[in-house]
């Protein structure tokens, strides 16, 4: 996703740039899953030694809250890109910070809000321990607990794998009988999304249950998994079938490079309040200001996915979501609250 996000950032800022006498030096440093001791070491070598101007890339909200004061204390803009799969602290960052975010933990709040109101009375999140590490949990809960607080709904979590394999999917279906839920949202990626999808699917439990899962958990290309339906989500103007988990992390680096390129052509150099005004006007719908309070930024469409036998996914959209959170009580809580751990970046794509 890192080199993905790089090269979309250069051919932006660059096409911005081409008609500009600037210099332009670019950076790059691979933290890979961005725990704090690795970003320590890159922004100790940004700041401290090459005096940059700006500093850009994938960060999670929750390992970035620790050097937001470096940013402060030297003047230097700060636009970190993530998929949402953390909040915001409530306190915000500071003003030289700026988000630039699919804001995926509002997706999994959508669903959880839409699923009890549409599909049922009886709902099952089950998750691997990975992403279990994330607020997708909690917001889900939180969306159900808004249409009614006394929601009936269990949770399950699979068992830490083996450093370097792959959860038990088939313990999921041997830990709780699904059959006597209305509804069942695995929280998976990647390979192990597949395999839950392939047994819940011979199991011929999509003939009787809605499943429901974020737009990662058919990210797997091959799908030969006839009849199977998904509710899931896809943001306000996105062109139709261009689905979240294609090339996330590429129109990350493309607005970005974009913003900043626009920024420093229109103002004369780099400044915090530059970037952020132009990140507006490129991404719409998006606020970029750290400290503001959450909300839905832009209507939120459930969508229902049909997988047909030639592999092909049919598309329809079933609801949308929109809804103010700026002052829920509960989403307000979790912001500060211990509710997810990872640092790294989202890795399902």
């Amino acid at each position: 996703m890192g080199k993905h996000f790089d090269r979309a950032f250069r051919k932006a800022i660059e096409a911005e740039l081409l008609n500009e006498e600037v210099e332009l030096e670019i950076i790059t440093k691979m933290i890979g899953q961005g725990v704090p001791s690795y970003i320590e070491k890159a922004l100790d070598e940004f700041i401290g030694y090459h005096d940059v101007d700006m500093v850009v890339g994938l960060v999670s909200n929750k390992v970035i809250d620790g050097f937001v004061e470096r940013f402060e204390k030297k003047g230097v803009p700060l636009l970190i890109n993530n998929l949402g799969e953390h909040f915001i602290p409530t306190k915000g960052f500071n003003a030289n910070v700026i988000v630039n975010s699919e804001h995926l933990w509002q997706h999994s709040w959508a669903l959880g809000r839409y699923a009890a109101q549409s599909l049922g009375k009886k709902g099952l999140i089950i998750s691997s321990v990975y992403d279990a590490g994330y607020a997708f949990i909690n917001c889900f809960q939180l969306g159900i607990l808004s249409v009614d607080e006394d929601f009936d709904h269990d949770l399950r979590l699979l068992p830490m794998p083996e450093a370097g394999s792959l959860s038990d999917i088939k313990l999921a279906f041997e830990m709780v009988d699904m059959s006597e839920y209305d509804f069942v949202i695995p929280l998976f990626c990647g390979e192990e999304a597949m395999l839950f999808l392939e047994e819940f699917h011979g199991r011929g439990y999509h003939e009787e249950i809605s499943l429901v899962g974020l737009p990662f958990l058919l990210e797997t290309k091959e799908k030969h998994l006839p009849g199977l339906e998904v509710y899931s989500t896809v943001m306000t103007g996105q062109p139709e079938g261009e689905w979240l988990w294609r090339e996330s992390f590429a129109k990350m680096g493309e607005s970005s490079g974009k913003a900043t390129g626009q920024a420093i052509r229109e103002t004369k150099g780099l400044n915090t309040e530059g970037i952020v005004n132009f990140l507006k006007e490129i991404k719409p719908g998006i606020n970029p200001v750290s400290t503001d309070i959450p909300r839905l930024m832009e209507d939120v469409l459930i969508v229902r996915l049909n997988i047909e036998g030639n592999n092909h996914l049919n598309f329809s959209q079933v609801g949308k979501v929109n809804a103010d959170i700026s002052n829920d009580e509960k989403i307000v809580q979790s912001r500060d609250s211990l509710n997810s751990a990872w640092m790294n970046s989202y890795l399902a794509v």
